[in-house]
């Protein structure tokens, strides 16, 4: 689409072809009310402040598209009488407990109220009973409700779920005299919220409690239930960060005050987000209490880490840890001579390096930013690993009107109804190399004759081609995302040249989903090694020595501080390098102590090496949205020019003939921050096949090991598939599970 431009209260502007007169206005900072109304989704239409005069004509800009050379004037007399005849409508029998409210301070009723001068209240109606519910970590009161539908909206657009809909008030009707005396738009809306509320819908059963609805609610009616009562939004002070737990490193805002006057120190009472521009999910929102508490300076311990140290043979750590934090366990594996291992990251590492020796670039070219209208994703869980991915991909097929097809082994209750044009396919586990090659082979029509050649025994099923070119057809902009099953599979180099292909020689530009935290900032900054023996310490990890932000438990550990304590940068899955800060204080030992006690260095600060990542210097990084929904934070890592071959290997039969058992964690729970412990997780068909009930014990034995772990029901896994993340190795494995004791 092209450029347009019109003009919006007097003021010249740009716009692409087929944007909304308000989102093209909030772009350019130009107000005009909406409560309804978020960015990145579909409009409802469900307030109506939205008015303006579009070329002389009264239209809704959220829904009206702008046109070449349109004048278009947001205020005048009628606009703004009608608009305060709205803001009336919304105060019938609303509560007035503003001094109690949890929203209080940063409610839009409360500002749209204000704004439009609303003084006094010329209509009424007798009020319905409307009792409060609670849905899993969400506190809904439909007294404090305007029926603005957001909730409902972003549950459809962004998360997928649709777990929320109207649904029946019971109200009485409104007296027919009103539809003459007032304003058309104020009797429409008053007409809506006297019969409507907000429920579960039938799909309520797949809610995920990420939260988004509180999140986006504009008054107190939706609100977090552990949050309720507990601080005025005043009293919050507000840290913009980014979030840890997976690789998508979401924007977030941590909401931080003192405990109380028996608690000297500062508390996270909440986190929110920039809900126009970037969601969160239930992980990112509700899983901030993982630091160490009350930490001092140790200086026994920290005298045998030192020493732990310098007897070392290798250092292990998690991606829990900054992109600085890395540059100094280079820096140590330098001078001490020691192994460096992280096995996630050394496996993204290899991956990316074949994929770059077909493509000639040294990162992948797509981002969950920039995800098309044709999706294609394989050997990636969706609902488990990324939901901000998830999320790029719903909103890609209700707002662009787009298709996906989602190949892996696992059946899935979030993905499976996300949407009509989502096809999932659920193929052997395994088999992602020959579906690549057959992707190749019906895609890549520039595909050199040689490597065709390679190809030629792998085509899909005419079912299954007529399923796929329905999909992809008239679409514009098509995406491939490769996920974490692909990296330790036994021809995953192979694998990452077959995607290289895609890239260079069909319409796809490729995602690569990093399983882990930091996984791409270790496989891109860490000198990894593939093993190590000897005596080993563990960042985080198991290891003769520990340095652990879980809380040091023994001689042979010491405090180190958890993420939301420290300063430092991450990369996500956007290949963009965004920065933490700490949300909270931490009065321990650091690895920057540990390094300059080794070295004799005097560094002061970790993010005195952010420079070093090739972007800017801390300080300099920024950490925001524009008003038009660019991401302002941190830097894009450039994508360097590298050695390339168009070379892959002839694609080999599926080697796995049985598999049961999946190497990943349930839902939100990404990494050991957040983990509830060692569990076995099936859905009860599952289970009853096996013998097993929620809470027994069950045995797994894989290749020769064994490990005994409590069994738990997870209602979103379908098909005979359990989960554990025990052992690290190839994700899908088939295994002896049988009831222990």
């Amino acid at each position: 689409m092209g450029e347009i431009r019109l003009t919006i209260d007097d003021r010249q502007v740009v716009a692409e072809e087929g944007a909304t007169i308000l989102s093209v206005a909030r772009a350019n900072n130009i107000y005009i009310p909406a409560i309804c109304c978020l960015t990145r989704c579909s409009p409802t239409l469900a307030c109506r402040l939205c008015m303006v005069d579009a070329d002389g004509k009264r239209a809704y800009s959220c829904n009206a598209k702008v046109k070449e050379g349109m004048v278009v004037t947001t205020q005048s007399d009628d606009m703004r009488s009608d608009r305060r005849a709205i803001m009336e409508v919304y105060s019938i029998n609303h509560p007035l407990q503003c001094g109690v409210c949890d929203k209080s301070g940063e409610c839009e009723l409360q500002d749209n109220t204000l704004f439009q001068e609303v003084a006094g209240q010329n209509y009424a109606i007798k009020d319905t009973d409307k009792a409060s519910v609670t849905w899993g970590r969400t506190h809904y009161d439909p007294a404090l409700c305007i029926v603005c539908e957001r909730c409902v909206t972003v549950c459809k657009d962004m998360i997928g779920v649709s777990a929320l809909a109207t649904a029946p008030r019971g109200g009485e009707a409104i007296d027919e005299s009103y539809k003459e005396s007032m304003s058309k738009d104020a009797y429409a809306i008053w007409n809506k919220m006297n019969k409507s509320l907000i429920a579960h819908s039938p799909k309520g059963d797949n809610c995920v409690d990420c939260g988004e609805c509180a999140a986006v609610c504009p008054t107190g009616a939706m609100i977090d239930a552990n949050f309720q009562y507990k601080s005025n939004a005043w009293e919050l002070r507000r840290v913009a960060s980014s979030c840890v737990h997976c690789p998508s490193a979401c924007h977030l805002i941590y909401e931080v005050k003192q405990g109380g006057i028996d608690k000297p120190n500062d508390e996270i009472y909440r986190v929110s987000n920039d809900f126009h521009f970037q969601s969160l999910c239930g992980a990112g929102r509700y899983g901030y209490e993982f630091a160490n508490q009350n930490v001092k300076k140790d200086a026994a311990a920290f005298y045998r880490a030192i020493e732990a140290f310098k007897k070392a043979k290798a250092i292990r750590f998690s991606s829990l840890i900054t992109n600085e934090e890395i540059l100094i366990l280079n820096r140590l594996k330098k001078s001490l001579g020691v192994k460096l291992i992280n096995e996630n990251a050394y496996a993204l590492a290899k991956f990316l390096k074949a994929f770059s020796s077909v493509t000639g670039r040294s990162l992948y070219s797509g981002s969950k930013d920039s995800i098309g209208d044709f999706i294609v994703s394989i050997g990636v869980r969706l609902s488990v690993e990324n939901p901000a991915l998830r999320y790029a991909i719903n909103n890609a097929l209700v707002v662009k009107k787009g298709a996906a097809i989602d190949f892996h082994p696992i059946g899935d209750a979030i993905v499976d109804t996300m949407h009509k044009n989502l096809l999932a396919m659920r193929g052997e586990a395994g088999g992602e190399e020959a579906l690549l090659a057959k992707l190749l082979n019906r895609f890549a029509d520039r595909l050199p004759k040689k490597l065709k050649a390679k190809i030629a025994d792998f085509i899909f099923s005419a079912e299954e081609l007529e399923a796929i070119d329905k999909l992809a057809e008239n679409k514009n902009a098509w995406t491939i995302i490769a996920g974490g099953d692909l990296f330790n599979h036994s021809r995953s180099e192979n694998i990452a040249r077959m995607l290289g292909l895609l890239e260079k020689y069909s319409p796809f530009r490729v995602i690569i989903s990093p399983i882990a935290s930091n996984d791409l900032g270790a496989a891109i900054f860490a000198d990894l090694d593939e093993s190590a023996q000897g005596y080993t310490i563990g960042y985080n990890e198991e290891g003769d020595f520990r340095l652990s932000a879980f809380g040091a438990n023994g001689e042979n550990e010491l405090d180190m501080p958890a993420l939301n304590r420290q300063e430092g940068t991450f990369v996500g899955i956007d290949k963009r390098v965004v920065a933490l800060y700490p949300a909270l204080s931490y009065n321990g030992f650091t690895l920057t102590d540990i390094y300059n006690a080794l070295s004799g260095d005097d560094l002061e600060k970790a993010i005195d090496l952010t420079s070093e990542l090739g972007g800017a210097a801390f300080g300099d990084l920024q950490n925001e949205f524009g008003a038009d929904g660019e991401e302002r934070r941190g830097f894009l890592l450039t994508s360097g020019e590298v050695d390339s071959n168009d070379f892959i290997e002839t694609p080999k039969p599926n080697e796995i003939k049985e598999a049961n058992l999946y190497l990943s964690r349930p839902i939100d729970e990404f990494n050991a921050y957040l983990s509830s412990g060692e569990y076995l997780w099936a859905n009860a068909e599952f289970l009853t096949k096996l013998g097993l009930n929620e809470g027994d014990k069950a045995k797994v034995a894989i290749d020769g090991e064994s490990v005994v772990l409590s069994v738990k029901k997870d209602k979103f896994i379908q098909g005979d598939f359990a989960f554990i993340n025990t052992f690290k190795s190839y994700r899908f494995k088939s295994a002896i599970i049988t009831k222990e004791g």
